[in-house]
């Protein structure tokens, strides 16, 4: 038997399938449950649990399973396992509810066959159903559909137990991206966490010859206090430099300025424009930038305080809070702070990072009520083809950028330390690590 993958971790989530809030609860979910599409690189997309879609019509896709899937345990997973593990994420009210709600009903045909119907028209229902939120849970916890099972392990530590010939996996809990790195250099771990690659040595990553580099679709934004106006706003958006950003974090975000850039790596991005004339009695009182406390955000956020007062006048302050203060306190206890954020697409398609913010009430849309602008998404996540989605989504991110309420500056990048072979980090991020070739003895 080999030994365990051990994979460092920055965090041990509060929950995973649909309770999972942060990206990491969604990377250990996609351990235990099959997707029902898998993302591959380069945008590529494979049958998962589901092998077989036919559109119907713009709003109903028949599906079929994948022949011989089956639990854990060995029984076979039938289409309603997948109908029902869908209900039961929508009546959690979760994070990923709003996800799960563009689906208005799902039928089974028959054991290996499923109908769904969508709300509105979807151009690429299969992206979608690729979140592995999708991915179905069965009643007993210790039964999975995916290539792990959850296993006993002490604090600190979620170890997973192989469902076929391949190495065990343990998450390591590490306290920080230095720490991470001497528990890799000490043998402790045999991939460190790829969002937390110690800004410093990005600048020599030259000098890692087992660094795996790889883009995310994950935007860092920053959301300026909610009671500025909106043309401050967006004269705080204008004085971000993020070619010097990316330059002075020796490349660990590239320069991103709208969600369709996540697309179109190589589009220019606008350069700084000062704005002191905006801000005549800025500097007077500090304003906090509050960030979740895990690497690159303290440098990223020493960055942004330095142009923004180099253009503006205004001082900010940085503070690191807590990364549980982070998912539930933004919009409420920091409301009135600048606030680091980033922003993970849940699937992969140019709309998704738009689409949340259709669910505002009519007088919080980008561009007011009588604004286009959840028409303009919904086109956009019905069209077929992809460049007709980016067009209908550059236009409704024109109703955002106007209000100025969320600033983009950068992309992250995943940077991972690999003793194993075969590691592929699609653009999400949700590395399948039944794939990895443990390091040899």
């Amino acid at each position: 038997m080999s030994k365990p993958i051990r994979v460092e971790t920055d965090l041990i989530p509060s929950g995973l399938y649909g309770a999972a809030d942060d990206w990491t609860g969604l990377t250990i979910t996609r351990q235990l449950a099959r997707p029902l599409f898998v993302e591959g690189p380069g945008r590529t997309l494979r049958p998962g649990l589901l092998h077989h879609a036919l559109r119907l019509d713009e709003k109903r896709w028949d599906f079929a399973l994948r022949p011989g899937a089956r639990w854990s345990d060995g029984r076979p997973i039938h289409a309603r396992d997948i109908a029902r593990h869908i209900a039961a994420v929508a009546r959690q009210a979760g994070p990923f509810a709003w996800l799960v709600s563009l689906i208005e009903q799902i039928q089974p045909l028959d054991p290996d066959r499923l109908l769904l119907t969508t709300r509105h028209p979807v151009g690429d229902l299969p992206a979608l159903l690729a979140n592995p939120v999708f991915g179905p849970r069965h009643s007993d916890p210790a039964v999975t559909s995916g290539a792990y099972t959850p296993a006993d392990g002490p604090p600190g530590e979620i170890r997973l137990r192989a469902t076929g010939p391949w190495p065990d996996v343990t998450y390591v809990l590490s306290s920080g991206a230095e720490h991470g790195q001497r528990l890799y250099d000490s043998g402790a771990v045999d991939i460190t966490c790829p969002t937390t690659f110690p800004v410093p040595r990005w600048a020599h990553r030259a000098d890692y010859p087992d660094l795996q580099v790889d883009d995310l679709d994950i935007a860092v934004a920053l959301l300026p206090p909610s009671s500025m106006a909106a043309a401050h706003k967006q004269a705080i958006a204008a004085t971000l430099d993020r070619q010097d950003l990316s330059r002075r974090l020796h490349g660990a975000l590239s320069p991103l300025d709208s969600f369709t850039g996540l697309w179109d790596p190589h589009r220019p991005t606008a350069p700084a424009r000062s704005a002191h004339e905006l801000f005549p009695a800025a500097g007077r009182t500090p304003i906090r930038l509050v960030f979740p406390d895990f690497s690159p955000n303290q440098e990223t956020a020493r960055v942004l305080a330095d142009q923004i007062g180099e253009n503006t006048g205004l001082t900010l302050r940085p503070e690191a809070i807590e990364y549980r203060a982070y998912l539930t306190e933004l919009h409420t206890t920091h409301r009135e702070d600048f606030r680091l954020v980033l922003m993970a697409s849940p699937w992969p398609d140019p709309v998704a990072l738009l689409l949340p913010f259709t669910r505002r009430p009519a007088d919080r849309l980008p561009g007011g009520p009588a604004s286009a602008f959840k028409d303009i998404v919904h086109r956009a996540l019905a069209a077929d083809d992809l460049q007709d989605r980016l067009g209908h989504c550059a236009q409704a991110e024109q109703l955002l950028s106007a209000t100025g309420e969320v600033c983009l500056f950068g992309r992250l990048r995943s940077a991972a330390r690999l003793r194993v072979k075969n590691y592929v980090s699609p653009p999400s991020g949700w590395a399948d690590l039944s794939v990895c070739e443990p390091p040899q003895d």
